[in-house]
């Protein structure tokens, strides 16, 4: 695959190079807007009849290569395109005017394909690429957070590389998956290589990343939000969710343009949890419920953590004629961790190249290789976990000797094993020996490869053929050293995991266009094929506990296969799982238009999917239906309102099922025997259905400086599946069913404002806000007491007929019938059982507002811009607090003791049996949950810049921008004590929820971006 790729990169920088020697006429000039008699930033010019085109700079200025013969085709957003011959000439400047008859901007819909924003019947939000390089995240899709109406990101809390959960208007599927698909130059690409999300409340698993983390944000032209069912459409079962639409940089004809851009950031954590520092160790050396020391405990977690460092570096090269343009870019990232030796690697390489053969004909090639490495990345849970020992850590020990001296040598075993307060316990162990002794390391490779060829057959048909390969790598290692967790690895664990993905893909579509009379016809029918295969190729421990003498490590501390012995069920076996799913399709859509201001759309796709091969049909339909009316086309409504749209959508939508739930699943044994699956095949599994209503409103006034944007947003999914207890006499655990039904209703309000007070002087700014209520109307018969979607001990997600999806139900404090808590004998406070009958409900996880407030200010060349990002409603947990009290670790705790106890609700406790009771002290104790949920509601200033333009600085258009930036600066209000974003993972159900999760980060520092 190297060699391949090593290949065909050379052969499209050899094409590349040729292309900046070629042979151009050049032609150059300025466009001016003629109403402000003033540059013209951004005017797209293009080569007539081509894709050869460049846009204007700072100045409103450009350059390109063209012929004598060929014509500019000068465009801009409301105003009126001007086309120009060439005829010999160098310079050619221009004068653009307002045209309140032009349709506005161009977007990329679903399957790239592209079309004027004032005809689409559903809603589709653009931002630029400069709302994911001026601030830039390790993970790109990040620093969208707070910019769109309905769109919830939220990090997993694993640092650089990790993954990040996305939502688009709520959760609609309970098993299946709820996150948009991601599009990157209209080809689906692979979201993730492995899964990224914690199993139990010991947690240590890994974060397998996303593909979001892979996209040089300097590479991004433009990104298109389909936040709904109907305009994400055309890509079928994998789009039920939505769809995030990234378009890249391409290749502009004319002389070579360079982009560099640096941006380096300091990071440290942003909210920590409160200690005391009174009192000592107790339960040797497990404890901090002993006497009150003599001084003052240090910071033990300030002393862990150290200031992070990050630095994205990346450069670009455009540069071509009229026949080969190419593009190519190269971006490093280094993240040095908050935690010590926590560090992150990144290498990046994109090139793409276009050809025109003859005038109608174009082709184009890509390739992508992204290298990361990561070590020591942080893995939520109280299992392998270095932060719970620097939280729970006994107060008044010695901390900096534990540091140094984190392994003593047994003579008795004859190798170095954990030094530590109690090394006999497996709650926590020493955090030096964990980041040097249980180190994780992850290596990822991605490899992409992809092709397209367009043919004008006329100027209003033409047939497009695309195709794009895919591979995703990870070698995973987590080996621990003999006496890790405390006695349950004392001869030590190995884990070597290899992970592969391929995709391939491919589509033909054929489009036509025309205008006649007063009417308009743009239609598109495709085919296209999608096949996914994943296997894994395991080197790791067994199923029993290594104890001396037995299990599977034979020799300490020696991680090989051969050093293993006893059960090797998962030990180097070749395709330990491997999967593979194909999805076929075709699709028409076509739009009707009448005098530019009524619009009709109509789709229709059909896919037939391999997981469904065993059942009925492996087939599923679903059509989609929308229109649009522009009153403003049809009624005189004066000069100041530039737009008056109404539009409504409609959809079917299927979301596709995983592999093996429609036949029978036998797994070989360590000793070759075959085991029998333990669920019944679903021969009548149906996928999942989305129906989806849009109803929604777009205006522009006042000579386009004020935007408007309202939508309302109605879904269902039903047919979702569920796995029930299978009848006893049939011999299976489980089976399957289809039933359910999800709804998630809400609006989304967008309103954007921008004012040019002087020639020097202007502000824009924009403000988002939407709201989402979730409702479980149907689920299965089956489950009279509800589906427990996720379980972390004490606390459960469960969904039951009439809620909402994220009800959270927890154990509780038992009250008599005054609302006193109970006390058994011991002065212990009782906490109630773990059943069904016995939780009490105590909130929804889940916000139902989320708003984002935008401010740009630019004056002369400074640029000022901040963002202000809310949650409003929303439950989170923190079992980190549960556990800080339970161990005596917490400034409550602390404070409860120099006050003598604890009064709750006129019932007075003794401290320490109060919290050990209420509190998380074992990490299985049946604590009181209901203290440790939190209101998430927030508002924080998310981000900053201060910038600066320095012109001309090393000759005629080679600006320069320096920029200071801060990211997620201070809260305004918070009322947890952690960023209520936290997230154990991006599956179903675990956002919200606190394991010693790695904190945010507050950072700040500088972005340099030079042009030439």
């Amino acid at each position: 695959m190297r060699r391949i790729f090593t290949f065909f990169l050379t052969f499209l920088l050899g094409v590349f190079v040729t292309a900046l020697y070629a042979q151009t006429h050049t032609v150059s000039g300025t466009v001016i807007d003629k109403d402000a008699n003033e540059p013209l930033i951004g005017a797209n010019v293009l080569i007539k009849g081509t894709t050869i085109g460049t846009v204007t700079d700072l100045d409103g200025k450009y350059t390109l290569q063209a012929g004598d013969k060929d014509i500019l085709v000068f465009s801009y957003l409301s105003m009126k395109t001007i086309e120009e011959p060439v005829n010999g000439r160098t310079v050619i400047n221009v004068k653009m005017a307002s045209d309140t008859e032009t349709l506005g901007e161009v977007v990329v819909t679903a399957m790239g394909i592209k079309r004027q924003s004032e005809t689409l019947t559903y809603s589709a939000q653009t931002v630029g690429g400069k709302d994911v390089n001026d601030i830039k995240s390790v993970n790109m899709i990040n620093s969208l957070q707070g910019k769109s109406a309905g769109m919830m990101i939220t990090p997993n809390s694993t640092g650089a590389g990790g993954s990040s959960k996305i939502l688009f208007r709520g959760n609609k599927s309970i098993s299946g998956n709820n996150q948009p698909l991601v599009v990157v130059d209209g080809v689906p690409v692979m979201m993730n290589i492995t899964n990224s999300q914690v199993d139990s409340n010991y947690g240590g698993q890994r974060d397998g990343g996303d593909a979001m983390s892979t996209i040089n944000p300097d590479d991004i032209a433009q990104i298109t939000l389909l936040k709904g069912a109907s305009a994400a459409a055309l890509y079928g079962a994998v789009a039920a969710n939505g769809a995030i639409m990234i378009t890249t940089k391409s290749a502009q004809s004319g002389k070579v343009s360079v982009n560099v851009s640096s941006n380096t950031t300091m990071e440290s954590p942003m909210v920590l949890p409160e200690f005391q520092t009174t009192y000592g160790m107790s339960d040797n050396g497990t404890f901090s419920w002993g006497e009150k020391l003599s001084s003052k405990a240090p910071n033990y977690a300030k002393k862990f953590f150290r200031t992070g460092f990050t630095t994205n570096n990346s450069i670009s090269l455009s540069g071509g004629n009229e026949n080969i343009q190419s593009y190519f870019s190269y971006a490093n990232v280094y993240s040095q961790g908050i935690t010590p030796q926590n560090d992150y690697r990144s290498h990046n390489l994109n090139s793409k190249v276009g050809f025109n053969i003859l005038k109608d004909i174009h082709i184009d090639f890509t390739a992508k290789f992204t290298n990361q490495h990561i070590t020591n990345q942080a893995a939520a849970g109280y299992l392998w976990n270095p932060l719970t020992g620097v939280y729970l850590f006994p107060r008044g020990e010695d901390w900096n000797g534990y540091k140094e001296n984190f392994e003593v040598y047994d003579p008795a075993r004859g190798c170095y094993v954990q030094n530590w307060t109690n090394t006999q316990q497996q709650q926590f162990g020493n955090p030096y020996w964990m980041l040097n002794r249980q180190t994780p390391i992850t290596d990822r490779n991605r490899y992409e490869f992809g092709g397209s060829i367009k043919w004008n057959i006329t100027p209003d048909l033409n047939i497009q053929g695309r195709m794009r390969y895919e591979r995703g790598e990870e070698h995973w290692v987590h080996n621990a050293y003999a006496s890790s967790v405390g006695n349950l690895y004392p001869m030590g664990r190995m884990k070597d995991n290899r992970y592969f993905s391929d995709q391939l893909y491919g589509d033909v579509l054929v489009s036509y266009n025309h205008t006649f009379n007063d009417f308009s016809l743009s239609a598109t029918a495709s085919s296209f094929t999608k096949t996914k295969t994943s296997h894994v190729d395991l080197w790791g421990e067994g199923s029993q506990f290594s104890q001396p003498g037995s299990g599977n490590i034979f020799y300490p501390n020696i991680f090989t296969p051969n050093n293993y012995y006893g059960n090797m069920s998962t030990v180097g076996k070749d395709d330990n799982w491997m999967t593979q799913k194909r999805l076929n399709s075709v699709f028409a859509t076509a739009q009707l238009g009448y005098r530019e201001g009524i619009f009709l759309d109509i789709s229709a796709r059909n896919d037939w999917s391999s997981a469904l091969a065993f059942t009925e049909s492996c087939s599923f339909f679903y059509p989609s239906f929308g229109g649009s009316v522009l009153l403003n086309k049809f009624v005189d409504m004066g000069k100041n309102i530039d737009l008056f749209k109404f539009r409504a959508s409609y959809s079917i939508v299927g979301n596709d099922v995983p592999v093996f739930m429609s036949n029978l699943l036998y797994s070989l044994g360590s000793q070759g025997a075959i085991t029998p699956p333990d669920k019944a095949p679903f021969r009548t599994l149906k996928p999942e259905k989305t129906h989806s209503l849009e109803i929604g409103f777009d205006g522009t006034f006042l000579q386009n400086r004020l935007n408007i944007n309202l939508t309302y947003y109605k879904t269902n999914t039903k047919n979702q599946f569920f796995s029930v207890a299978a009848p006893y006499e049939s011999g299976l655990r489980n089976r399957y069913v289809n039933a359910g039904n999800v709804e998630n209703k809400g609006f989304e309000f967008n309103i954007g404002w921008y004012e040019q007070f002087t020639d020097n002087f202007s502000w824009s700014t924009n403000l988002n806000f939407s709201y989402n209520d979730n409702k479980i109307k149907e689920l299965v018969d089956d489950l009279p007491n509800g589906l427990t979607l996720t379980d972390f001990g004490g606390a459960k997600v469960i969904l039951k007929e009439g809620g909402h999806y994220g009800d959270l139900y927890v154990r509780h404090l038992m009250r008599d019938e005054n609302g006193k808590p109970l006390q058994n004998e011991k002065g212990e406070p009782i906490v109630s059982g773990d059943s069904m009958d016995e939780l009490e409900y105590a909130g929804n996880m889940n916000a139902k507002v989320n708003m984002g407030w935008t401010n740009t200010f630019r004056y002369k060349d400074f640029s000022l811009s901040f963002l202000i990002d809310a949650k409003f409603g929303g439950k989170v947990i923190s079992m980190t607090e549960a556990a800080l009290d339970g161990w005596g670790v917490s400034k409550r705790s602390g404070e409860a003791r120099d006050a003598g106890g604890i009064t709750v609700d006129g019932v007075k406790f003794d401290a320490d049996k109060y919290y050990r009771t209420t509190g998380n002290n074992n990490f299985n104790s049946p604590y009181a949950v209901e203290n440790y949920v939190y209101d998430a509601t927030n508002i924080r200033l998310r981000e900053v810049t201060f910038g600066y333009t320095f012109r001309n600085l090393l000759g005629a258009g080679k600006n320069l921008t320096a920029a200071i930036i801060g990211r997620n600066l201070f809260f305004f209000h918070k009322d947890a004590p952690m960023d209520p974003d936290v997230s154990a993972g991006t599956g179903n159900g675990i956002q919200g929820v606190d394991m010693f999760a790695l904190p945010t980060s507050r950072s700040f520092g500088l972005n340099l971006k030079l042009n030439f």
